[in-house]
């Protein structure tokens, strides 16, 4: 029979303080150190709730997402750490055991939609005995698909005006609403826009 431990949502709660010249820290320094540079929010989570790690890119989201300055996880977060510790104590006959799973969720702020990853994580290093931990990953939404249309308007050679509306476009905006920000009609929208997939189609070919 599945497990049904109730976990109420983790108060705050941070690792203990570690001594960066004891050995086993080289490890987790290098963890941190390739954690910190990905361009999404990572963060690592007890299965207590305590959070073990987190970059830069994460604690900013995470303050967006947070219902209270004493709240470290939001419960959306939380939750889908509850789910993934009930789906594993669950029989299936569909999965073989060793499937890894991995929960999806969309997070709606006032900012930004975020998109949530949430799954199991060994993190096997000698200093620390949470080897079964959370990783739960955090992708703001538009500021990735901006960061795409970036590097669109690179490759196919847009101006600057071309890269506005594509930017604009591209996470979601309406002909209207790009009018409306850039001040200018939506006729001329269209007329940026036909460029736009005149210069991409061009781009596609020349490859």
């Amino acid at each position: 029979m599945a497990s049904q431990t109730q976990l109420v949502p983790p108060m705050a709660q941070t690792a203990p303080t570690r001594d960066p010249n004891s050995s086993g820290d080289m490890r987790a320094t290098l963890l941190f150190a390739a954690i910190e540079s990905f361009t999404v929010g990572l963060v690592i989570i007890a299965q207590n709730g305590t959070i073990l790690h987190k970059n830069s890119h994460a604690q900013n989201l995470l303050e967006e997402m947070s219902c209270s300055p004493s709240q470290v996880l939001p419960n959306t977060l939380w939750q889908a750490c509850q789910s993934l510790m009930e789906k594993q104590d669950e029989p299936s006959d569909l999965f073989p055991e060793d499937t890894k799973v991995v929960l999806e969720d969309e997070i709606s702020t006032d900012h930004s939609v975020i998109r949530m990853r949430a799954q199991w994580f060994d993190w096997s290093n000698s200093d620390c005995q949470h080897s079964d931990c959370f990783l739960i990953t955090l992708e703001d939404r538009q500021q990735s698909l901006s960061v795409i249309a970036s590097q669109e308007s690179q490759r196919y050679g847009l101006t600057t005006r071309e890269t506005d509306v594509w930017t604009l476009k591209r996470v979601g905006h309406s002909y209207k609403e790009i009018a409306a920000e850039l001040y200018i009609s939506e006729n001329t929208v269209k007329k940026h826009l036909k460029n736009i997939y005149a210069k991409k189609e061009q781009s596609t070919w020349s490859v």
